[in-house]
């Protein structure tokens, strides 16, 4: 029965390769129990010391040796087992750090631990694939200098965190340039193994890029979508000022038509005024008149009356261009008119004097208070055909006496001093002259306008004195001849110059 026993306890003691934990301890077992039979044993022969106690005793002796036995071959056994425990246990944690330490040295992230000043303490190997250092380099130098100035604040205050953090830093590459990183923090002072500041960099450049470029595109779109909408807006808009100009046009151009209408017609008016050239040729064979305005009516006009003995001719040159100066025409013409035929003047100087009287009254420029300044310049002569003699006298007007032969014509002054104007005296005084000029000689009077044009070119104005050679030069021809010249001369000078002024000249022999 005890062999038995024993066979049982060393069965159970067998090593086994792959035998559980809970079998060695049944070996110990097996091996307390064999020492406790041969501690009975012994027990045995000491109380009996016959044969049967000795051999019991014997019986027990070979217990306890295979007790011995046992428990020798139980502490090599757990000896060996703890051996290989610990083996298998070294070889896992390398396994295990070789798998970490691969992970860590193809990841992409960039693991960081930093102190709480912000100093790395430890750069995983694919911050070099990121940012362009080996980690060893990045290692002792504080995280700050590769951070983008506006991202230093967020770091400091994860790193004064005491739970964990997420935000978006821009760190600069070796190279320069900015990169992306979504980074995760977390305080891990307190471990033994990390000692520091737990920082997970991902790179999310090209993903900020594209996002970059989406909202680009959406900007874009967007702004395609604003402007689209504004050029219909403004092309709403626009058609809606053409058809509002249209209509302004049409207004316009119906007021124009109008007022083209009535100033055709005051122009039909002023021309009635005057006498027609036919006419003063009954009276001055060989004379003509040049007479041109800017616009439609004029503020120069020529004056005609022959009285008795008398025959009247003047060039004058009203203030003014256009409507208001014709209205000054018919006023300037009714008051020379009115000296002659009403008060009895016959002497051009006396008419001047009588006009400027006449034409402030009129104009109620001698009244106190007036500031009305309008009046005319003009150069009135009268002409006796019986003794062949020219009286003449001038405001701000002179006459011209071409001679045959000469190359100069003789210039008979003008008083420098207009007919009207609220400033000027109440009454004036103009100088006579009496001109004897010889048979053939040409007579000229003209305003201000034709020697005022702007042409030639350098666009300067014509000039009185190259006007005078002009009429030196035309006196050789016939009355329509000089007309013609005139008319040409003035359209060469003027080219694409717009006339700036009327323009009148008389002439006669």
């Amino acid at each position: 029965m005890a062999a038995r026993a024993m066979a049982v306890v060393l069965e159970a003691m067998r090593p086994q390769e792959n035998r559980p934990l809970q079998n060695r301890w049944l070996w110990a077992a097996g091996g307390g129990l064999l020492l406790l039979l041969a501690a009975g044993a012994g027990l045995s022969l000491w109380l009996s010391p016959t044969w049967k106690g000795a051999l019991l005793s014997l019986l027990w002796a070979g217990v306890l040796m295979g007790g011995v036995y046992v428990s020798w071959h139980l502490y090599r056994s757990v000896r060996t087992y703890r051996e290989t425990v610990q083996l298998q246990a070294r070889e896992e944690i390398l396994r295990i750090e070789g798998r970490y330490k691969a992970l860590v040295q193809y990841a992409s992230d960039v693991f960081c631990i930093l102190d709480k000043s912000g100093l790395v303490q430890y750069a995983s190997p694919s911050a070099q694939r990121a940012l362009g250092y080996p980690p060893s380099q990045l290692e002792g130098t504080s995280l700050r200098e590769l951070l983008h100035p506006e991202d230093r604040a967020l770091v400091e205050s994860a790193l004064a965190r005491e739970g964990s953090a997420f935000f978006l830093v821009r760190l600069q590459h070796r190279e320069g340039y900015w990169r992306y990183f979504e980074a995760v923090g977390q305080p891990l002072f307190n471990d033994p193994l990390v000692k520091g500041y737990l920082l997970t960099l991902r790179d999310v450049t090209d993903r900020q890029r594209e996002e970059a470029q989406k909202r680009e595109k959406e900007a874009a779109a967007l702004r395609l979508a604003i402007e689209r909408e504004r050029a219909e807006y403004e092309k709403n808009l626009i058609e809606q000022s053409k058809r509002q100009l249209e209509e302004a046009y049409r207004l316009i151009e119906q007021k124009n038509r109008e007022i083209t209408e009535s100033i055709q017609y005051a122009a039909r008016i002023q021309q009635g005024m005057v006498v027609p050239p036919d006419a003063i040729r009954t009276y001055l064979p060989e004379s003509f008149v040049f007479w041109k305005p800017r616009d439609i009516v004029s503020g120069d006009f020529y004056w005609f009356l022959a009285l008795e003995e008398w025959v009247y001719f003047a060039a004058a040159d009203c203030t003014g261009h256009g409507v208001p100066g014709a209205l000054m025409t018919m006023i300037a013409s009714a008051v020379l008119t009115q000296a002659v035929l009403q008060e009895g003047l016959r002497s051009p100087d006396e008419i001047l004097a009588g006009a400027h009287r006449l034409l402030r009254r009129a104009l109620r420029q001698d009244v106190p208070g007036a500031r009305s300044e309008d009046g005319m310049d003009i150069a009135l002569l009268a002409y006796q055909p019986s003794i062949r003699k020219i009286h003449y006298a001038g405001a701000n007007r002179p006459l011209w006496v071409v001679s045959p032969g000469e190359a100069e014509p003789q210039e008979y002054p003008a008083d420098r001093k207009g007919i009207g104007g609220a400033s000027a005296p109440a009454q004036q005084f103009f100088t006579l002259h009496v001109i004897e000029p010889p048979t053939g000689a040409w007579i000229y009077a003209s305003s201000d306008g034709y020697a005022d044009q702007f042409g030639g070119p350098q666009g300067k104005k014509y000039m009185a004195k190259r006007f005078k050679r002009f009429l030196a030069q035309l006196a050789s021809l016939s009355p329509e001849a000089q007309h013609q010249a005139l008319e040409a001369d003035l359209a060469t000078w003027k080219g694409d110059y717009p006339q700036t002024d009327d323009i009148l000249v008389i002439g006669l022999r």
